[in-house]
């Protein structure tokens, strides 16, 4: 292999592992129901089909972000991430499995998961990935009354999360900045 064929490996990897990240952080936001967070992943004339809403990347994280007693927490999990790169633009694929507690008016809760996929399109613009386009495809769903046991077990020992910044996670790593 050659210094310029390594070279080129090397970027395509890093070019792959900046877009993976962007992915993790777009979980992240989106269960966190972080906004500033989502904000700074999407160009300014990105798309956004979620189904339920279509719009701009901006549009989006303001949406997702609002407080909402309908939803109580979120948590998805993307991979099997696939990415073609083509200069400063890709394409990624990847599975996603995402879960969901809702709370109705009179205070019941309902499961859900629903699997399906990510399919992206992303621009690098000054050095810097994000999306211009996001579809995502239900392939499947599940949904019963919740059946979580919290006041035993692991529901009641560990720590519980949160969407927004009353999650765990901002003072945990708050205070690892901090030392």
């Amino acid at each position: 292999m050659t210094l310029e064929q390594l070279e080129k490996t090397v970027a395509e990897l890093q070019a792959k592992q900046d877009l993976h990240e962007l992915n993790v952080r777009y979980a992240n936001g989106v269960d966190r129901r972080d906004r500033a967070l989502l904000e700074t992943l999407w160009w300014p004339d990105s798309v956004i089909d979620f189904g339920l809403f279509v719009g701009s990347g901006a549009q989006f994280a303001e949406v997702i972000s609002a407080p909402n007693p309908a939803v109580e927490i979120t948590t998805h999990f993307a991979s099997n991430e696939l990415f073609e790169l083509d200069g400063d633009r890709a394409t990624g694929r990847s599975y996603v499995i995402g879960t969901s507690v809702s709370v109705a008016a009179d205070g019941s809760k309902t499961d859900q998961m629903v699997s399906g996929r990510y399919l992206d399109k992303y621009e690098r613009r000054g050095g810097v990935w994000k999306f211009t386009h996001r579809l995502f495809v239900v392939d499947w769903i599940v949904t019963q009354p919740s059946s979580a046991i919290w006041d035993a077990g692991i529901g009641a020992a560990a720590k519980r999360g949160r969407p927004g910044p009353d999650d765990v996670s901002h003072e945990f790593f708050k205070a690892e900045k901090e030392a």
